[in-house]
């Protein structure tokens, strides 16, 4: 119970020490990064392929450019080419045209169309469209010119947003005023990447010169869906729009959901901008379209470069896989915000709690685990995280914290290893200094490597005492020198030990030339009593052993009694001295029944305690009641002849006559029960109780008042 309290309270010390302090490591730039890369690895490798289609993206791609070229243009194309592009998508009744090109000059004159008639044309088709927006860029105070801004769009945004969560700039490049009068609105195309130079999240809401403008991707989202207001809900800290709840972090950034590896054949449908003007071509030709009309209907139109030459390709999660147009990140956040595809983030809140209530089971469990099996559980464990998140992400596009989570388990690993090294070191080195002598060595290991069997404190508990002594090996001694006494002990006691060692005893201290053992202790047994007795069997072998004096061999019989019961067992003694050992009632009455043994000549007796636990395993003989000095009702006795399946015909044949005996004398027919008892005798006259009985029952015979009415002699035990 103690054990299990300080684990316990190392199991909480270790999770909130584990918890807090990867809190802390989360904060390093390092191991956001590594946070980031594992959300990456989500998106790539455990994300089913999406195809969206609300949105097209015309690529300005080399195809495009090769194909111009060779019709003698160059790169920049003239305006020309958009206003035809524009007049077919209107044409195709296209939902919304964005531009990811920064018109902030105007166009060049060339040899077939002059720049203003350029520029002209595509603001009358932007204006006739009316849901056009044209990219803008934000600067800080390093760019030179400061670009006028329309005091009005066509298309009005209404913001209701808290000014921590936009980004404020003091410069801006916009599209030449001409172009600011004819479009629905310009779209703010500000890359962001993350400190390891990858796009991941960006900020929706902009400010330049006292006006708000939109990321292009919220502008395009705003307008595809005919919505003028915005407002921001500090208590979500989302940005609505109409039904779209958008969530942004606490700096306006909105983290981006990814569809997929960017460029052609994969999420987006993807049309060079080389067959669209081939498709208006044959429109106005009257022909059929190479790219028909129901290709671009209500559908929201991304016009941009891919062409790697161009220099508009981003890293993003997918970089490693296909090159990223930057055109499609305005689509994909266009899409998102369309399909409400928001990145939600696991509550930090909830993560502290589920994680310390996680590591505190883990590290209880580890303490109670051997070393290396600690260690080898922690690789399942560190699956856990990862599995965790992948779920979450799969069915909720919620990301947890994954480096976060595996610091916290592998730091937790660390304490617990660290613990158990010194604890268990320790307990071992106790156990075995306490132990060692008391018990079989492979016994004393199992201890060792599970301390948490072993209660070193006082613990009261059901088990079995044994009691041995040398008959007569007082007497005996006397013939001998003390070394030649010293050896035979040693080698005496050496077979004892393994008597009791081979039936799971613990040897608790010698006594002079016996022994006290306990079964069922310091690991508790439900089969004590049974394996105490079967000690009992072994040590009436111990009767061939022979000690040669003045031409004499005289055999050393081991006498045994033995009692089961409560107990207190644990550590017994002083501040300087301590042994573990057992105390109390059946402890004492054990040591007595073994004297019992020199009234009746047997090699062991046992109490009615111990028969009632052995008696369908092993083969016992009723010996008598006795009074034991402190106890009022009398002890019955038995002493252990074999066990059952050892039982041979005579011996139970022999076993029955002495029963029947036994049933006179207690009916107090002592002249038939002397008469059974020297029968018995004949049989065997080498058995000392049939002897000791025929003799009581003969002088019971005149003197019966020395039985009393419960068929006790007067015999008290001390």
């Amino acid at each position: 119970m103690k054990s299990n309290i300080r684990k316990v309270i190392i199991s909480v010390f270790i999770a909130f020490t584990s918890v807090t302090i990867s809190l802390l490591i989360a904060k390093i730039h390092l191991i956001q990064q590594w946070e980031n890369q594992t959300h990456d690895i989500l998106f790539r490798d455990f994300q089913s392929k999406n195809s969206i289609d609300e949105a097209v993206i015309i690529a300005i791609d080399q195809n495009s450019l090769d194909f111009f070229q060779n019709n003698k243009t160059l790169w920049p194309w003239p305006r020309t080419f958009y206003a035809a592009a524009l007049e077919y998508l209107n044409h195709c009744n296209a939902k919304t045209v964005v531009f990811d090109i920064i018109f902030s000059s105007p166009d060049i004159d060339r040899l077939n169309v002059e720049a203003v008639y350029a520029d002209s044309v595509f603001a009358f088709q932007m204006k006739k469209n009316r849901n056009v927006i044209l990219a803008s860029q934000m600067e800080d105070s390093t760019h030179f010119n400061v670009a006028p801004a329309l005091d009005t769009f066509s298309v009005q945004f209404e913001y209701d947003i808290s000014s921590e969560i936009i980004k404020t700039y003091p410069r801006a490049t916009l599209p030449i005023y001409q172009f600011q009068k004819s479009i629905a609105h310009p779209g703010v195309v500000n890359f962001f990447t993350d400190n390891d130079g990858v796009c991941r999240k960006v900020p929706l809401v902009f400010k330049y010169d006292g006006k708000i403008y939109p990321y292009m991707a919220l502008a395009a989202a705003l307008i595809y869906n005919s919505i003028n207001k915005v407002k921001f809900d500090k208590s979500t800290n989302c940005l609505i729009s109409g039904n779209h709840y958008i969530p942004v972090n606490k700096d306006g950034f909105y983290n981006i959901y990814w569809y997929g590896p960017g460029g052609p054949g994969n999420t987006f449908k993807y049309i060079s901008f080389a067959q669209l003007l081939q498709s208006y071509i044959q429109w106005k030709s009257g022909e059929k379209p190479l790219i028909p009309p129901e290709t671009f209907k209500n559908k929201a139109v991304f016009i941009g470069a891919t062409a790697a030459g161009l220099l508009d390709l981003k890293t993003t999660p997918f970089s490693s896989i296909e090159p990223y147009p930057g055109v499609e990140i305005y689509a994909t956040v266009f899409s998102n915000i369309i399909r409400d595809d928001y990145v939600y983030w696991f509550s930090t809140p909830l993560w502290i709690v589920i994680s310390i209530l996680l590591i505190f089971i883990l590290s209880f469990i580890w303490q109670k685990l051997k070393i290396w099996l600690s260690a080898f559980s922690s690789i399942i464990v560190f699956f856990l995280p990862l599995l965790t998140a992948v779920v979450l992400f799969q069915n909720y596009k919620m990301f947890a914290p994954i480096v976060s989570s595996e610091i916290a388990i592998l730091l937790s690993l660390i304490i617990v290893l660290v613990t158990n090294f010194f604890t268990e070191g320790r307990e071992k080195r106790q156990v075995k200094k306490v132990f060692n002598r008391y018990l079989h060595p492979a016994v004393v290991e199992n201890l060792t490597q599970n301390p948490e069997k072993l209660e070193m404190g006082g613990k009261e508990i059901e088990a079995t005492v044994l009691f041995t002594d040398l008959q007569g090996f007082t007497g005996i001694s006397e013939h001998f020198s003390p070394p030649e006494i010293v050896k035979f002990l040693n080698d005496y006691f050496e077979k004892v030990e393994q008597i009791i060692f081979h039936n799971n005893g613990m040897l608790d201290k010698y006594t002079g030339d016996g022994i006290m053992a306990i079964f069922g202790a310091p690991i508790e047994n439900r089969e004590h009593a049974l394996f105490t007795c079967n000690a009992a069997l072994e040590f009436n072998k111990l009767s061939s052993l022979k000690i040669e004096t003045e031409n004499r061999s005289i055999p050393l019989i081991t006498r045994v009694g033995i009692n089961s019961g409560r107990l207190v067992v644990g550590n017994i003694g002083s501040s300087h001295r301590m042994d573990y050992t057992a105390i109390g009632d059946t402890v004492n009455l054990s040591a007595r029944l073994e004297g019992v043994n020199k009234i009746y000549g047997t090699q062991n007796i046992i109490s009615e305690t111990t028969y009632l636990l052995v008696k369908d395993r092993f083969v016992c003989r009723e010996l008598d009641f006795i009074r034991v000095k402190g106890r009022d009702k009398p002890l019955r006795i038995y002493s252990v002849i074999s066990k059952k399946e050892d039982l041979d015909n005579s011996t139970e044949k022999y076993l029955s006559i002495h029963k029947e005996a036994l049933e006179l004398y207690r009916k107090r027919k002592f002249k038939p029960a002397a008469i059974a008892f020297e029968k018995l005798t004949i049989i065997r006259p080498d058995d000392s109780v049939a002897e000791v009985f025929h003799k009581r029952c003969q002088k019971l015979i005149f003197n019966p008042e020395l039985i009393d009415d419960k068929g006790v002699f007067n015999i008290t035990i001390k």
